[in-house]
């Protein structure tokens, strides 16, 4: 089949997505309005804008590829990343409340708030490792899609995609990403859907609909076999240990996380997104991309690059016309990673190096000076991450490798600073400091356990055994004193909590997939209408906090 005429929709979307940004670009007058939209976003562009963050490249293609390789049990994985977001439940309220009252625009501006600036500064030279590693990623997710998929050239495609994301991104700050996010999202839901809708009904082609989805985890099992559906065959706890723990600063410290924190427009707001969250990524997503790449593997058993397994199917199993759709949705899930990343770094360079600089000299800091030199480093780093695209074979390999020096170095400082108030600057140095020495030393001789899990509990011993033996006060660990979990909010979290079981527990039985599988195209149905519905504005209430 000839590709080219399919080009247009593509073209289309990356012209649309240049425009979002150009026209959010009117209304951006302040710093505050570029770095974290205001403080005032709703919960359909938040729940958009964190989900695309975290759903890119490395979800779409990375994981279903890896589902396609090794069976059903690297579902386990996405799980485990999935579940970092109770996490985020019980300390995005207090970051929240600290952005509030406090100007806080980054991670580092955090870290400086609660240790010091050169805890600052470690902490964004680390974060910049991690966030430049993940546009990487994204970018060459973008390169092998339309390469596999189009036939364009892989180098071509990833210039072309690297300029169109830079561009809109350096327009339209984080509200610019947020919208754009929001129609990835929903492209990306539905062709999820779809996909596992039309592909259940190839392998039971003389079935309806209907039939085909509720006999599909049968008809996968016969092709299969039980070892490939096995959920114990090939992952084991170590190794869902070590992407947990890889996966849970991205998703809860990051500075992609947190400036999506800062934005949300109350506390409520970002403590109940936080936890459908784990339902969306933990359950619906990881389930439904793994029956992707169970799919993929009953139809297209001898697929030459198992990361492309989403994007064939949804060419080959779905009208043509309609599959153009879905996988420039996909394009936009690698396009929504890379923005968020390439926002979170331009602005590390210009608020935690560029503006302490200028404030340490007593210099007046001017907003749309600022905003213009944070679009040109923008640019720039968007430069470096293309490079680092082009230089690196896999998706999931780069991504993996710099989240976990990111890990490695921050996570534990970062946590203990919100909920231990006798850490301290020099339990936080010496924390990230063995942590990330660890960390990148266990990397370089390939030890058997997973570096990142080294590195985490070098650096947890550092930041208590510093905090505890040396003798600076304790005032900046008290300023982050906030309750902000209620009653109604821990029944929530109980209903949450009940269902994520409840769920992983039947997926160990086959039998019981047929009611887990239309649970999962349910939620993700629902998901997409959440998301059209919370966009819309909503009358505040007499009382409410604005």
């Amino acid at each position: 089949m000839v590709w080219y005429s399919y080009y247009i929709i593509p073209i289309v979307y990356l012209i649309a997505m240049i425009l979002v940004g150009v026209l959010v670009a009117k209304k951006q007058e302040t710093r505050a309005d570029f770095y974290v939209a205001g403080g005032k976003m709703n919960a359909g562009l938040l729940f958009s804008t964190i989900f695309s963050t975290v759903v890119g490249a490395n979800t779409y293609m990375g994981f279903s590829g890896m589902v396609y390789h090794d069976g059903f049990s690297m579902m386990w994985l996405l799980v485990a990343a999935g579940s970092a977001y109770f996490v985020l439940f019980f300390i995005s309220g207090k970051i929240r409340q600290i952005a509030r009252h406090f100007q806080v625009f980054t991670l580092p501006d955090l870290m400086a708030l609660r240790y010091s600036s050169s805890v600052a500064i470690l902490t964004t030279l680390f974060s910049l490792v991690a966030l430049v590693g993940g546009a990487g990623g994204s970018i060459l997710g973008i390169g092998v899609i339309l390469h596999s998929i189009l036939g364009i050239d892989t180098t071509l495609a990833i210039l072309i995609t690297s300029v169109v994301t830079i561009t809109y991104t350096a327009f339209g700050g984080l509200m610019g990403v947020a919208l754009t996010d929001w129609i990835q999202s929903i492209i990306m839901v539905i062709g999820l859907i779809l996909v596992i809708v039309f592909g259940l009904q190839a392998l039971s082609p003389e079935s309806t609909l209907m039939n085909a989805t509720i006999s599909g985890s049968e008809v996968m099992q016969t092709v299969l076999g039980g070892n490939f559906m096995s959920l114990t065959e090939s992952a084991t706890f170590m190794m869902i240990m070590t992407w947990a723990i890889t996966f849970l600063p991205l998703n809860t410290i990051s500075q992609t996380q947190i400036q999506r924190v800062y934005s949300a427009k109350n506390v409520k707001t970002i403590q109940r997104i936080s936890l459908l969250m784990v339902w969306f990524v933990a359950l619906f997503m990881a389930f439904g991309l793994a029956l992707v790449g169970g799919i993929g593997k009953a139809l297209i058993p001898d697929i030459s690059n198992a990361e492309t397994i989403f994007p064939v199917l949804a060419m080959e199993v779905i009208h043509p016309w309609i599959g153009i759709i879905i996988v420039t949705g996909i394009l936009g899930a690698c396009m929504s990673t890379v923005d968020s990343n390439l926002l979170g770094a331009g602005i590390h360079v210009t608020r935690d190096i560029y503006e302490k600089n200028k404030q340490r000299l007593g210099k007046t800091i001017n907003e749309k000076h600022t905003i213009s030199i944070t679009r040109w480093t923008l640019v720039t780093i968007g430069v470096l991450s293309t490079f680092a695209a082009l230089w690196t074979p896999s998706i999931m390999e780069l991504l993996l490798l710099t989240q976990k020096i990111f890990a490695g170095a921050t996570f534990i400082p970062i946590i203990l600073g919100l909920l231990w108030s006798r850490a301290n600057t020099k339990g936080a140095t010496t924390g990230i400091l063995l942590g990330a020495g660890a960390t990148i030393y266990c990397q370089i001789i390939s030890s058997t356990i997973d570096p990142v899990i080294i590195g985490i509990l070098f650096s947890l011993a550092g930041t208590i055994i510093a905090s505890l033996i040396s003798t600076e006060e304790t005032e900046k660990g008290k300023q982050f004193i906030y309750k902000t979990i209620n009653k109604k909010d821990m029944v929530f979290l109980s209903i949450i909590l009940v269902g994520y079981i409840a769920f992983l527990v039947g997926v160990n039985f086959v039998n019981v997939w047929p009611i887990l599988i239309v649970i999962t195209l349910i939620g993700l149905l629902i998901g997409v209408l959440l998301l059209i519905i919370y966009i819309l504005p909503r009358k505040r209430k007499i009382g409410e906090e604005p």
